[in-house]
């Protein structure tokens, strides 16, 4: 799987927020703690965060551009809340029904750390609602809250994003294949509501036929199947159409 990672903040003028510590310290911190860790499971990783940015609406721009110029298949955005000093928790942004469910997943693995569960939320942060994958936006905890800060270790919250993200990959056994049979002609896409206006390029079309596949996931209407080799458009992993296909 292909993620899109957003350190959050960390570009002039667009800067985090000011408590016990630093959020763009810390973002960066869990943000390169993550990405290495999905790299080490053996998933391809962009990084998303502009280095230069004119305004924070450029800096914003920047990172949904290169997530969406990058067809990643889930982008990522870490990021620490602020409010009064004592506000606490962790909680998490997403738009559409497929990123709702990564983010609970999330949520639920950050929770275990000990933080407040603060729920996941909608909201239209411009980094969810200009991508055309699914998006989660992460409050990991709040930079000015003495309790989350004391609780909050950098590796052990990436590792936490990192088990919601793509499960906790103890196991050594093989996963088992299955065979997507396709009744209809049908098309290949990621699966969001945000992903109306798709290039051309990343949309697959699928004949009628038996494909082998591995790690079958069934998301809102659509099939997430893991292609055993790359001959599907270059690429391992895919959304399909449920409408024409089935898995046995």
């Amino acid at each position: 799987m292909k993620f899109g990672i957003d350190i959050g903040h960390n570009c002039p003028p667009d800067t985090g927020a000011t408590g016990v510590k630093q959020e763009d310290v810390l973002t960066k911190d869990v943000g390169t703690r993550l990405m290495a860790k999905l790299s080490a499971a053996g998933h391809s990783v962009i990084n998303c965060t502009p280095n230069t940015a004119s305004t924070v609406n450029d800096s914003l721009q920047k990172r949904v551009d290169k997530a969406n110029n990058n067809n990643v298949d889930v982008f990522v955005s870490i990021h620490f809340n602020a409010f009064n000093g004592t506000a606490n928790g962790s909680e998490v942004y997403a738009l559409s029904r497929t990123a709702a469910a990564i983010g609970r997943s999330v949520l639920d693995e950050i929770v275990s750390l000990g933080f407040v569960d603060q729920g996941v939320e909608k909201a239209p942060f411009f980094v969810i609602r200009n991508t055309s994958m699914p998006a989660i936006l992460i409050e990991c905890c709040f930079v000015d809250s003495p309790s989350d800060m004391g609780l909050f270790d950098a590796n052990k919250m990436a590792e936490a994003i990192k088990d919601g993200l793509i499960g906790d990959v103890k196991s050594s056994s093989p996963a088992q294949p299955a065979t997507l049979v396709v009744t209809t002609n049908t098309v290949l896409k990621p699966s969001t509501e945000q992903s109306a206006n798709l290039p051309a390029a990343s949309v697959v079309a699928i004949a009628p036929g038996s494909y082998p596949v591995l790690n079958v996931r069934r998301e809102e209407r659509h099939f997430w199947v893991k292609w055993t080799d790359n001959s599907q458009a270059g690429r391992d992993e895919h959304f399909v159409f449920e409408d024409h296909a089935n898995i046995q």
